[in-house]
């Protein structure tokens, strides 16, 4: 929206239904909304219409709770908030679950390297519930870090010029535009067919990371404990550790100063082949973005408790973190509060497109009519079984639903 903030879109469409259900919201809480599409979808069949109108009220109008909490809407509807500080699961994660099932690993490690480089990437899928998940779950194993630039996990057929956009992206394309998408002028894209599970790169990007580092990814990958739990995302989160988790020793701290960071420090003190890949990584719009969150939480007196930093914490990622302890000590003599934020200076024509809201006002839910128009249930202001994310706009939302419908999703 014009505050760049990511609005999800999720919609259920059953098979020879005349209504598409569609739940509108800033949280990316997947799981939460398909079973809640699945619910309002049985009461419809059932007839129970004052049903589902209670448990899209109760929704629209419940305040956010905090992560880990239950909350009950009505009789049959309730959830557990999820909790962002916590990886990914298989397969409670359906995102990931996807994602790990249909790609093999040598092409998540090719695309992991094109999206740590923000490559120009294209992904498709003839089913829609697939494409969307692969686009989410290859976005997640970023984490710390997010993607910064055009970002649609379903593109609609009129928004296909955005493929030739010049500037990094994340699309998602259903498999039936990409005779059309392939007709365009494209030059250096990456392309991902999920279908056929093939990459197509003119980049040396994963060549280009270190090789150790690779090599101790794909092995973790292919061990048979990490398709189930945790063990996928922590070994992408171990990876990032090992490439990023040297920051800390960057951080340039001075009595009474804010504190800053020093791309020279970052680079220098690794090895050769470490070296020339942290070089471009200075230049990345995510790592700049990285940064500046944590030197936002420093100069605030903040410290971290994420699982990115936990993984700092136990491995031998970061040396001796001299700096950061010498914060830590600092923070707790001076009693918190005692710097002025600081931003690293980032290039303004890439600003970021890709923002987390902690809190966000309140859902919004709407049912789709036929396939030609849309009728809201509630006034909204304000995530698909199919998840089409709603592209960024220029413009505020309205208050009323006016969805194109014409790229309509289903979800078996």
């Amino acid at each position: 929206d014009i505050e760049s903030k990511q609005r999800f879109g999720f919609c259920r469409l059953s098979s020879g239904a005349h209504s598409c259900y569609c739940i509108l919201s800033y949280l990316p809480w997947f799981e939460v909304f398909y079973k809640l599409l699945n619910i309002l979808a049985d009461f419809t069949i059932k007839g129970q219409e004052s049903q589902w109108r209670e448990l899209l009220e109760s929704l629209h109008t419940l305040p956010i709770p905090d992560p880990g909490v239950p909350v009950h809407l009505s009789v049959h509807s309730y959830f557990t908030v999820p909790d962002r500080r916590e990886l990914p699961s298989i397969p409670e994660n359906r995102n990931l679950t996807e994602y790990f099932v249909a790609v093999d690993v040598n092409n998540m490690l090719h695309l992991y390297a094109s999206m740590l480089y923000e490559r120009r990437i294209l992904i498709c899928c003839s089913k829609l519930s697939t494409l969307t998940a692969c686009v989410h779950g290859s976005a997640a194993m970023m984490y710390p870090m997010y993607w910064q630039h055009v970002y649609i996990p379903v593109l609609p057929q009129h928004l296909i010029d955005y493929c030739c956009a010049p500037m990094p992206y994340l699309i998602g394309v259903h498999s039936s535009l990409m005779e059309k998408v392939r007709g365009m002028a494209l030059d250096d894209v990456v392309v991902l067919n999920v279908d056929t599970n093939t990459l197509e790169t003119p980049f040396d990007d994963l060549q280009s990371l270190p090789n150790d580092v690779v090599s101790s990814l794909k092995n973790r990958l292919k061990k048979v404990s990490t398709t189930t739990g945790d063990g996928v995302a922590r070994a992408f989160l171990k990876t990032q550790a090992a490439l990023f988790g040297c920051y800390r020793n960057a951080l340039q701290i001075q009595p009474g100063e804010p504190i800053t960071f020093s791309e020279e420090v970052f680079v220098t003190h690794r090895s050769s082949a470490m070296r020339q890949f942290l070089q471009n990584a200075i230049q990345l719009q995510l790592f700049k973005q990285f940064i500046d969150g944590r030197l936002d939480l420093l100069n605030a007196g903040e410290g971290f408790s994420d699982v990115f930093e936990d993984e700092i914490n136990t491995g031998e990622y970061a040396g001796s973190d001299k700096n950061y302890h010498q914060w830590l000590f600092t923070v707790k003599k001076g009693g918190g509060a005692i710097f002025n934020t600081v931003r690293t200076k980032a290039n303004p024509a890439m600003k970021t497109v890709y923002k987390f809201v902690k809190q966000p006002e309140f859902f919004g839910a709407c049912i789709l009519q036929g396939v030609g128009n849309v009728r809201c249930s509630i006034g909204i202001k304000g995530p698909n079984l199919c998840q089409e994310n709603i592209p960024h706009t220029s413009t505020p939302p309205p208050p009323a639903c006016t969805i194109d419908t014409r790229q309509e999703g289903s979800m078996e």
